[in-house]
């Protein structure tokens, strides 16, 4: 037996030889694993690191909730700013109505003084015409006031709505914010005149803001492709999955879970729309005010023009009236004297009452007359002239009386009607002073059915 050959078996051999072979690859498979846990196990700092992601990650939403929260306090400035307008806009409405009222109840307190006049003046005429106009067209002017007003309503409790959506978004979003003040943006009436003041200059030097998008950043800062919201197609009413799809914003997306969610386009996008037909609105009652005042104004003036000229009428007729019993009683006057005329001349014609005061050469038997009588044919007409006189006489008397009876008859009727017209002038007169001391609107409307005693003393 040569020494080159194994001595031991060749079982024994092998078995040492595999387990070599079988400790050389758990040593090489130890280095690949621990290569590999080099490479992709965790380090000793981990847990650090993944807190800093948290913590980056929250900060990151926190800062774009802030944004978000930030421009939705400026639209609900906004917002409350334009319900501001809209409510100052409704009180001069109403101002305005309660005017327009005031006018229709002074056009029927002018109705019902006018029926103070003489029954012979309350004839329709002129004026007559234009205070039912201007009452028709007062009618006309408070409807419409009084839909214009419907609309502010209507539009001021809409917008009031969406206020209240906004500051439920902004509670709602401010939760996620709990290391930041957020109290000092909504206090109000607390902020002292100064700070609001500094806060309105920066803002008017600041340049503007378009509110169709949610453009911009926190006050005082630039906007950065961070910090911009501004849309880049606009975003039908759809449902939630439509809208995610369509909106895109620069840095932020839209999602039920992302700081900017559908609840909140929504909302901003109705703040958006209400406050624009808040100022259509507004701008609408502006211009319906002011064209119904104009038109006030207009009828007011023709009404009072017509019963100043009617005034003027009546005075002029009265002066003639005047005129006409002054000759009248002249007229009655010569009358009288020519009816004494006469009766003193009936008196001569007819002689002395009794026989015996006649004297002798009125008698109709006086010695010359009988001599003259005594041859036949000589027959004077003495007595008939006499009694033919007396009958002119007579029937020139009653003529004269019939006509100064007449003339007594027209002097009343002369006087009479100018009485009336006095009356009527001093009640035209009484209602051009109501309405001109009743056109500032500055006193108080107390009974709605005015009593025709109490019109031209009320004030």
């Amino acid at each position: 037996m040569s020494l080159a050959e194994s001595i031991g078996p060749r079982q024994w051999r092998e078995a040492s030889v595999k387990t070599v072979k079988v400790a050389q690859a758990l040593a090489e498979q130890g280095d690949v694993t621990c290569h590999t846990g080099r490479m992709y196990d965790p380090l000793p700092t981990g847990r650090e690191v993944l807190a800093l992601q948290s913590n980056e990650r929250a900060h990151q939403y926190t800062r774009e909730t802030r944004e978000v929260v930030t421009r939705l306090h400026k639209v609900l400035q906004e917002v409350s700013d334009e319900i501001r307008n809209m409510t100052r806009c409704k009180q001069v409405l109403e101002k305005s109505l309660a005017h327009r009222r005031k006018d229709l109840h002074l056009n029927r307190q002018t109705t019902v003084g006018r029926q103070q006049r003489p029954k012979r003046e309350q004839d329709y005429d002129g004026a007559d015409s234009l205070i039912e106009s201007e009452f028709l067209q007062l009618k006309e002017l408070i409807i419409q006031l009084e839909v214009q007003l419907h609309a502010v309503k209507e539009q001021l409790h809409h917008i009031h709505t969406t206020r209240l959506r906004l500051m439920a978004n902004i509670q709602e979003r401010s939760q996620a914010l709990p290391h930041i003040c957020i109290h000092g943006w909504d206090r109000g009436p607390q902020v002292d005149t100064v700070s609001r003041a500094r806060r309105h200059k920066r803002a008017a030097s600041a340049p503007p803001t378009s509110h169709g998008s949610l453009t911009g950043g926190v006050r005082g800062s630039r906007p950065t492709s961070s910090q911009s919201f501004s849309r880049t197609t606009p975003v039908p009413r759809t449902p939630a999955a439509s809208r995610e799809r369509s909106v895109t914003l620069a840095g932020l997306g839209v999602g039920s879970t992302k700081p900017l969610t559908g609840e909140i386009v929504d909302c901003y996008e109705a703040a958006v729309m209400d406050m624009r037909t808040a100022r259509q609105v507004r701008e609408q009652a502006y211009g319906v005010m002011d064209n119904v005042e104009v038109l006030q104004q207009a009828a007011h003036r023709s009404v009072s023009d017509g019963l100043i000229q009617k005034v003027a009428e009546t005075v002029t007729l009265k002066q003639h009236l005047q005129l006409s019993e002054a000759e009248t009683r002249q007229s009655m006057n010569r009358a009288r004297r020519w009816l004494e005329q006469q009766e003193k001349t009936q008196g001569y014609t007819m002689g002395p009452v009794s026989s015996a005061d006649l004297t002798s050469r009125e008698k109709l038997d006086r010695p010359i007359i009988r001599a003259y009588q005594s041859h036949p044919g000589h027959g004077l007409p003495e007595a008939r002239e006499l009694v033919r006189n007396s009958r002119i006489l007579d029937d020139s008397m009653r003529q004269t009386t019939r006509s100064l009876g007449l003339l007594r008859l027209a002097k009343d009727k002369l006087e009479v009607d100018r009485r009336d017209k006095q009356r009527a002038a001093n009640v035209d007169s009484d209602m051009v002073r109501l309405r001109r001391r009743r056109a500032n609107h500055r006193w108080v409307q107390t009974n709605p059915t005015p009593k025709p005693s109490t019109i031209t003393t009320s004030h």
